[in-house]
């Protein structure tokens, strides 16, 4: 009898050992392949000096924007971190002070997206004789704040309404310096959904999900429809400035702070949490193409860019009777707010 116990036990510890080292060679195998999916191919490089160039990112205190405010301090550019969050940016200045302390200088200013009195405020106080480029980082998902302080879906408000009003205002404060503006979009953009016969409900928060799995969605299609509308935005307004460079970007997915209100709800995904470092892009190779195109000269104008090279856009992207109706409505509707600053 006790040979067949410890028969079966010996059974039980090998079938065990051979379960645990199948899991853990199919999820280091899943890792790899995940990895060489998100990790991007791009090994771009190039040196470019941008002394005297002055240059507003926002969200620049933290993730992808702080990788670029790093890049570009250390091409000797003077940047201006516009952010909500004080005392992150501060950090974030003394960090890169102290380990550039002889290259370019920068600052912080505060700006909310979301609120269209912080951004005409911010663009009233902006003391610069100029502005060359523009980097509208700053970015939101799966916030718990259904409605932006002016009755706007808050999303939708950060991600878009608000990089709106922000870049018309600093066109019109610095119509001779402004010469580029790079808008952060996203690779989920043919996820989203606009109806141009209907733009009102682009401003209403969605109900109120009954189950997570629904919020999941529901956040997901609200993101991705807020960056499906500033990859329009982008088009219009490269054809309506042409003494302008204007394009869109998607950093690839990313390790960073913009899904924080999003928490893992399976298995598969709090096993894959802790790898996510390794799998996913790091802030720095994510802010890659947005530096790309800051920095090169050769960019197109209206043209949407991943892995410092341009993508074609999908149809949902490209429809004129979208862009030009979505254009007027976003318009229509920062007058009616009265965001314009004097």
């Amino acid at each position: 009898m006790m040979q067949l116990q410890d028969s079966s036990l010996y059974t039980a510890f090998k079938v065990s050992s051979y379960v645990l080292g199948s899991g853990l060679l199919f999820g280091f195998g899943g890792a790899l392949w995940l990895r060489s999916k998100f990790k991007p191919k791009s090994r771009w490089c190039n040196p470019k000096d941008l002394s005297d160039k002055q240059i507003i990112v926002t969200g620049g205190n933290s993730g992808i924007g702080e990788a670029i405010v790093i890049d570009l301090v250390k091409r000797n550019a003077n940047v201006l971190i516009a952010c909500r969050t004080r005392n992150t940016a501060i950090d974030t200045i003394k960090k890169i002070n102290s380990l550039y302390p002889s290259k370019g200088k920068v600052e912080y200013a505060h700006l909310n997206l979301s609120s269209l009195q912080s951004i005409k405020s911010f663009v009233e106080n902006l003391t610069l004789n100029h502005v060359d480029y523009l980097i509208n980082n700053a970015g939101l998902y799966g916030s718990p704040e259904k409605l932006s302080v002016d009755g706007i879906e808050q999303t939708f408000a950060t991600n878009y309404l608000g990089p709106f009003s922000l870049t018309e205002q600093l066109l019109k404060k610095y119509p001779s310096s402004l010469k580029k503006i790079i808008n952060m979009s996203s690779g989920l953009y043919p996820n989203g959904v606009i109806d141009p016969d209907n733009l009102d409900r682009l401003l209403e928060p969605p109900k109120s999900p009954l189950n997570p799995r629904e919020k999941k969605t529901s956040d997901k299609l609200i993101y991705s429809t807020s960056k499906l509308a500033q990859i329009y935005y982008t088009q219009e307004l490269a054809d309506r400035n042409p003494n302008i460079l204007v394009c869109s970007v998607h950093p690839g997915l990313c390790y960073t702070s913009l899904a924080r209100y999003v928490k893992p709800k399976s298995a598969i995904a709090s096993f894959f949490s802790p790898l996510l470092p390794f799998i996913i892009r790091t802030p720095e190779e994510g802010a890659r193409t947005a530096i790309y195109c800051t920095v090169e000269d050769g960019i197109k104008t209206g043209a949407y860019y991943g892995d410092c090279q341009q993508e074609d856009l999908l149809p949902v992207a490209t429809d004129p009777h979208t862009r030009i109706q979505l254009w007027n409505f976003s318009v229509g509707l920062l007058h009616k707010l009265g965001s314009t600053s004097q």
